[in-house]
C-alpha cells in the first residue's frame, strides 16, 4: 500500500500541491488509459488552482476534459457511469486539506486495492510518455440532469415538512436549492455559503460538536428535520424534530424498511451498532459486514448484490445509484419516509435504540501496532474467528474478527478498534448492553488505548 488509500489527500502545501495535481493528472490518464475525462472541484480556498493544475496535466497526457466547475462528489459518481471523472476535494476533512478523488468509467472508485498505489508510483516517478497530440477543453454544466437523475432514482412523495440544513459552508450550499426547487418542502440553510475556509465548523457532521448549532436550531424553530451535510455531500447526518442526532445505522433501517424486500440484502460496516444485523434478520433480510472505506463498501455490496450499505460516519450506499454514496439521495428519501408515514423521526428509530452505543471516538498513538496488542492481549482469552465473517448468532464465548482493525465481543460489550486510513489516528466505537456497562467499557479500552 502506498501513502494514499482512498484517494489522493494531504495537507495542501505540503502534501498535495499543484505539482501533486499535475503529476496526479498524467498518471491517471496513464493508468486509466482515458481517451475523456471529466474533472470538478469543491469550493476549498487551493481548489481552483489544484484543478487547473489537474486539467493541464490530462491534458499534457492527452486526455480531453470536460470541466464542470463546482460540484459535489455524488455529481461525479453520476457523471462516472460514462466517463472516468476526477475531484479536487478533501471532503470532511478541515480546510488545510485537499485532494483529488478518481472514479473509473462505471462507477469505480480507486483505492489502493483497484489501482491507486499504480497511480502514486507513476505519480512519483515523475516521466510520463508524450502523446501523440494533447487534449483539448470543454465546460459543461451537468447539476439540472443530475438532479433530475437522482429525482427519478428516489422517486420520493414529498409533503409540506419544515426542514433546516446545514450546508458546512461546502458544496450543499451549491446543490441543495436546486435538489429543492418545486418540492413542497419548506426549507432554510445554515452556514449556506459557499467559503472554503469553513469559518462556522469543518463540515464533518460525524464529529457531535460540528452539529450543535444544527441540533440547537432545530428544536428552537420546531423544524421536522435537520440534515447536516459534509464537505462534498457524500455523507449527511440527521437530527430529529427533538434536536437529536439520528445515528446513520438507524437512517439505514429505516430506508430498508421502506424499499427493501425479503431475502433482499443489507451491508454496514463492522463498526456498526449490532442492531442493523438484528434487525435485518427479524425482517427477513439477509445481512453482511464489510470493512469500512468508500471503496470498499462497493466491493461489499457487488459481492453480496446488496440494496442498501452504509458507514457510521453518514455515508449510504445505494445499488440503484451504482453502488456509490449520496448524501443528497440519503435526504431525499429521508423527506419520503417522513412524508409517506406522517410521523415524527424521534417515533420512527426509537424502536431501534435497544444498546447504549458510543460515538466514534479517536485517539492519537505513537505505535498502533503495540497498542492493538495491549488490547488483544487483555481480551487473550477470546476466540479468534473467521477474519472474513461475523458469527450471524453472537456467540456466548468471547470473540475477536479482524476484517477490519480487530472487532471484539465480549458478552456485555463489543467494540472495533481500527486504524484511520485519512487521519493520523486509531478510531474506537463501543457497544454494550446498557450505559453503565458502556461506560465501564469506555474507560478499560481507553486506558489500554493510550
Amino acid at each position: 500500500m502506498g501513502q494514499f488509500a482512498y484517494d489522493i489527500r494531504g495537507v495542501y502545501p505540503d502534501v498535495v500541491n499543484e505539482k501533486t495535481a499535475y503529476n496526479a493528472g498524467r498518471a491517471a490518464a496513464l493508468f486509466l488509459k482515458a481517451k475523456n475525462a471529466i474533472v470538478g472541484r469543491d469550493c476549498r480556498t487551493s481548489s481552483l488552482a489544484l484543478k487547473k493544475s489537474l486539467i493541464y496535466g490530462l491534458t499534457d497526457q492527452g486526455c480531453n476534459v470536460i470541466d464542470i466547475g463546482y460540484c459535489n462528489t455524488p455529481m461525479t459518481y453520476y457523471a462516472s457511469n460514462k466517463h472516468h471523472t476526477l475531484m479536487i476535494t478533501a471532503s470532511h476533512n478541515p480546510k488545510q486539506y485537499n485532494g483529488v478523488k478518481i472514479t473509473r468509467k462505471g462507477v469505480e472508485p480507486i483505492g489502493s486495492h483497484n489501482g491507486l498505489d499504480k497511480i502514486e508510483q507513476k505519480m512519483n516517478a515523475c516521466h510520463f510518455p508524450n502523446p501523440k497530440k494533447l487534449g483539448n477543453i470543454t465546460v459543461k454544466n451537468i447539476l439540472p440532469e443530475y438532479v433530475r437523475a437522482v429525482r427519478k432514482l428516489v422517486n420520493g412523495h414529498y409533503t409540506p415538512l419544515k426542514v433546516l440544513v446545514d450546508c458546512g459552508n461546502g458544496m450543499a450550499a451549491h446543490v441543495v436549492p436546486h435538489l429543492f426547487k418545486g418540492l413542497p418542502v419548506r426549507y432554510k440553510l445554515l452556514d449556506g455559503v459557499m467559503d472554503g475556509t469553513f469559518p462556522n465548523h469543518t463540515p464533518n457532521p460525524a464529529i457531535p460538536e460540528n452539529t450543535k448549532d444544527l441540533e440547537k436550531a432545530v428544536k428552537k424553530g420546531k423544524y421536522d428535520l435537520g440534515i447536516a451535510y459534509d464537505g462534498d455531500c457524500d455523507r449527511v447526518y440527521f437530527v430529529d424534530e427533538k434536536g437529536k442526532r439520528v445515528r446513520p445505522e438507524f437512517a439505514l433501517l429505516l430506508f430498508a424498511k421502506r424499499h427493501m424486500k425479503k431475502g433482499q440484502v443489507l451491508v454496514s460496516t463492522v463498526n456498526s451498532s449490532r442492531i442493523v444485523q438484528e434487525q435485518a434478520r427479524a425482517w427477513g433480510y439477509k445481512h453482511y459486514p464489510s470493512q469500512i472505506g468508500h471503496t470498499e463498501i462497493p466491493r461489499a455490496m457487488k459481492k453480496h448484490q446488496a440494496t442498501f450499505a452504509a458507514e457510521i460516519t453518514g455515508h449510504f450506499y445505494f445499488k440503484a445509484f451504482h453502488y456509490a454514496d449520496s448524501g443528497d439521495i440519503s435526504t431525499l428519501m429521508m423527506l419520503d419516509i417522513l412524508s409517506r408515514t406522517n410521523k415524527k423521526l424521534s417515533q420512527l428509530v426509537g424502536q431501534f435504540k435497544k444498546y447504549a452505543t458510543s460515538e466514534e471516538l479517536n485517539y492519537q498513538v505513537k505505535n498502533p501496532e503495540k497498542t492493538f496488542k495491549r488490547v488483544e492481549n487483555a481480551y487473550k482469552n477470546c476466540k479468534h474467528v473467521n477474519a472474513t465473517k461475523i458469527p450471524e448468532e453472537h456467540p456466548r464465548t468471547c470473540t475477536i474478527h479482524q476484517l477490519d482493525g480487530i472487532s471484539v465481543d465480549a458478552g456485555d460489550h463489543w467494540f472495533n478498534l481500527r486504524i484511520s486510513k485519512t487521519e493520523g489516528f486509531v478510531r474506537l466505537n463501543v457497544e454494550a448492553k446498557n450505559k453503565q456497562k458502556l461506560t465501564r467499557a469506555i474507560k478499560n479500552l481507553a486506558r489500554l488505548v493510550h
